[in-house]
């Protein structure tokens, strides 16, 4: 069976829809024209990128929220900027991405809510472009804002990767801003964390991570990660060390991808 036709179950149940019909190549056609960053990928990657983005869509759950249509091109474009950080390492560390509910637009939240890290609460009105609710909750995304992240890096914002990133960050039982790693490893993040998270969480700005990193440390991996990907000389310029610890996790070098 094809891909596009799988697909085609998957979203519909068995139903057909505008994609059922469209071979792999249309498929790598909308990624170039809609996700960036995986126009950096030399042949091997975009290989791995590709099948990366078929196991993603085959093996999520993905729903749209009350009201919106919920196309084939828009589960494609989600799981091929989710497949960007995972280049490197064993999609297992997705293990607790089990769905995906995707908003057409951001929604508000209000009220006292619990954010990804322990212990961050807050009750202030805010708009919500992406949640990843702790362990094997579904993920909620908003479309308008992934596709503007998809399209335009630079930014340095991509709220895919973003909470993917705190997947990530879950994957090993631990929220707490600390990836899936042991050992020397655990022990030189932490110190980078540390170090760029405490000597810089007083200031109002920063020229290379947006001031929500400093919410707690597990936004502030989040945030890095983004950064990592969207911004990467920026982010290897200003930060070294961090730039270093996040290469050596995600074992991907896309600063120099990017040159």
């Amino acid at each position: 069976m094809k891909f596009t036709e799988r697909l085609a179950r998957f979203l519909g149940g068995g139903q057909r829809n505008a994609w059922a019909d469209l071979e792999p190549d249309v498929v790598r056609t909308v990624v170039r024209k809609n996700v960036a960053l995986a126009g950096h990928l030399d042949a091997e990657l975009a290989a791995r990128h590709f099948s990366l983005t078929q196991q993603l869509v085959e093996d999520k759950q993905w729903e749209a929220a009350a009201g919106f249509e919920l196309t084939a091109e828009m589960v494609v474009i989600i799981a091929a900027n989710a497949a960007i950080p995972i280049l490197g390492l064993d999609p297992w560390v997705y293990r607790m991405v089990k769905g995906v509910i995707v908003h057409p637009s951001s929604t508000v939240s209000h009220g006292l809510r619990s954010g990804p890290g322990a212990g961050t609460v807050s009750d202030e009105s805010m708009a919500v472009v992406g949640v990843a609710t702790p362990n094997s909750g579904p993920m909620t995304l908003s479309w308008d804002a992934v596709l503007s992240d998809s399209r335009h890096p630079a930014s340095g914002q991509n709220v895919v990767i973003h909470e993917f990133a705190h997947k990530i960050d879950m994957s090993d039982g631990y929220t707490d801003g600390i990836p899936p790693v042991r050992g020397a490893e655990m022990e030189h993040w932490a110190a980078v964390v540390a170090d760029e998270y405490e000597h810089t969480r007083a200031r109002h700005s920063d020229r290379v991570l947006r001031r929500y990193a400093w919410t707690n440390r597990v936004e502030f991996f989040a945030v890095a990660a983004e950064a990592f990907f969207c911004q990467p000389t920026q982010l290897q310029d200003g930060k070294p060390e961090l730039y270093g610890a996040l290469a050596d996790f995600f074992a991907q070098d896309p600063a120099a991808r990017s040159h």
